[in-house]
């Protein structure tokens, strides 16, 4: 029997974002109707909308590829959700509702989503959206042949078998998902997940691939202009991989065009800020974001928006480096950094210094705790340089050496060299003998060269997925493809079996085994967490920016005031 008004909250009770994560259209008593369906999925009036809305924007690194199944990166994702979209999508206030599905309904156990696909949804080229490119795209991820980089999503989703297909050699026809026929979407999970539609309309590695285009492209696919399809609300007019200018105009095939308030984007790809902020300071732009000494001359200007994030930074230790193996060695490295200088002179911007990887204000549970206040806010290798140095000596001895030369590698980005000259700085001062050479390169060749675990010393990044703490500690099991370190403990895979399995049900079980994942990738020193990221950004107050839950911009609702 299904139920067409349960109360999403139920699943795993995330009250506290329940209007935003149950999605669909919620009543006055916080209940959603998954089985009606809106006129539009922005159920707004339509003579609101504002015409002719020209947006000139920046990004730090240059776009990748537009296949969903390979992306990694957080400006890949973003313009994988301009041009392609979810099942679910996010509404002019940011909240979850109806995407290339019109309608859902949802078991009673809330194990089983059935997404009906809209008639009026087509790709670009004129091709319906059905059921079945949902089927391709999800199992095309999760298989292991594809060598994605974000297999274990499905998992992570709850998607029912996710984890045993990406990891564990289950054959990609037992995912729990199936297409009856081209308009039925049915998503089985392994357990109820708060979060399960929010990742429907977030995540571009849940949106769709066209089974026969992909083929036809081959390995072209998503690599420019003549190799993409796109059914959301954007297709490109210009874009090649290594470019540093992308443009993106109104796709008139999109089901809900006539909506769409912001007609052009335009991207630049910018790595300096201080050009950054030129470019705004002449009109040229009308978003960026500020961070360091510049943070200052905005302080009083109302265009500075700042916002938490779920995003956390650190350095990756290379595991399969003979001289990085050394406990004694990651350790030092990890208790000689002040970290709050970092937060407080390079940034300047909100951001806090982290002796964690769980972020803070993040995860609430079904009371509304967030999990560092649920866990007792715990934190791992706070600064102590005398202890370091103390380490150091020992990590010499163990390595027969009396000095050593490490790589750092980084990517182009308007804030990052910063960071990493004072991470130089901290350990060269702190363990007498170490030199670091600093090693900048583009942000995909970082992504390349720590995939192949080509790196000693990594400075990288996660922006959460979804608000539980899994889409952190599920990437450091040892199959895990962005395990870049190559980190490997058993206790730690036990754990994360546990909180996917017997625990998957039991909210304070399965807490918990995050907490000591968390405590054992920090005991062992296999990362070296800097700091939560704070967003601060400058936003062309001529035009009223719309926001999901996790602070990200919806571009296309973006409208003159």
């Amino acid at each position: 029997m299904k139920n067409r008004t349960r109360i999403l909250a139920l699943l795993m009770g995330i009250a506290m974002l329940v209007t935003v994560l149950a999605g669909c259209k919620a009543t006055d008593n916080g209940e959603v109707s998954p089985g009606t369906t809106p006129s539009s999925a922005a159920a707004t009036d339509s003579a609101a909308a504002t015409e002719g809305v020209k947006l000139n924007l920046s990004i730090s690194e240059a776009l990748s590829t537009l296949d969903p199944s390979q992306n990694g990166s957080m400006w890949t994702m973003t313009m994988i959700t301009l041009t392609n979209y979810g099942l679910m999508s996010f509404d002019k206030d940011g909240a979850v509702t109806y995407g290339l599905a019109d309608s859902y309904d949802l078991s009673e156990d809330g194990l089983t989503y059935t997404f009906h696909i809209r008639d009026d949804a087509y790709w670009n080229n004129g091709d319906k959206v059905t059921a079945y490119d949902f089927l391709f795209a999800w199992q095309h991820v999760t298989d292991p042949a594809t060598g994605s980089p974000v297999a274990y999503a499905l998992g992570a989703s709850g998607v029912k078998n996710g984890f045993a297909v990406a990891y564990a050699g289950a054959p990609v026809d037992t995912l729990g998902i199936s297409a009856p026929d081209e308009s039925t979407f049915v998503v089985e999970l392994d357990a109820p997940r708060s979060y399960f539609l929010y990742l429907t309309a977030l995540s571009s590695y849940l949106m769709p691939i066209n089974e026969a285009y992909f083929n036809e492209c081959g390995d072209q696919f998503g690599l420019d202009i003549d190799h993409y399809l796109a059914c959301g609300p954007y297709v490109f007019s210009d874009w090649e991989v290594g470019g540093t200018s992308y443009t993106l105009v109104k796709n008139d095939k999109f089901y809900n065009a006539d909506q769409v308030t912001a007609e052009e984007l335009n991207f630049s790809v910018i790595t300096d800020p201080s050009q950054m902020l030129m470019n705004w300071d002449s009109g040229a732009l009308d978003f960026v974001n500020v961070s360091g000494d510049y943070v200052p001359k905005y302080k009083d200007d109302p265009a500075l928006v700042i916002n938490d994030m779920a995003a956390m930074f650190w350095v990756a230790f290379n595991m399969t480096d003979e001289t990085i193996a050394n406990d004694n060695l990651r350790m030092a490295l990890s208790l000689a950094v002040d970290k709050q200088a970092i937060v407080d002179n390079i940034l300047n911007n909100g951001s806090k210094a982290a002796d964690y990887i769980i972020p803070d204000t993040f995860a609430p549970d079904a009371d509304g705790v967030f999990f560092r206040d649920k866990i007792g806010n715990p934190t791992y290798n706070t600064m102590d340089k005398a202890k370091a140095a103390e380490l150091w000596e020992k990590a010499k001895a163990e390595l027969g050496v009396d000095s050593l030369t490490l790589d750092l590698l980084y990517n182009e980005d308007p804030i990052f060299p910063a960071v990493c000259a004072y991470l130089q700085s901290e350990w060269q001062n702190t363990l007498p003998g170490l030199t670091i050479n600093l090693v900048s390169t583009t942000y995909n060749n970082r992504l390349e060269l720590m995939g192949a675990q080509d790196f000693q010393l990594g400075f990288t990044r996660w922006y959460a997925d979804y608000p539980e703490a899994s889409t952190y500690v599920d990437i450091w099991t040892s199959d895990a493809q962005m395990n870049y370190g190559a980190y490997s403990n058993p206790d730690y895979d036990a754990l994360f079996a546990l909180e996917n399995g017997e625990y998957s049900l039991d909210q304070d079980k399965r807490i918990q085994a995050q907490a000591d994942m968390e405590k054992l990738i920090l005991n062992d020193a296999a990362i070296l967490p800097l700091y939560q990221l704070a967003a601060s950004n400058l936003e062309n107050q001529d035009y009223t920016w719309v926001k999901n839950a996790a602070g990200v911009v919806i571009y296309q609702w973006t409208a003159a005031k």
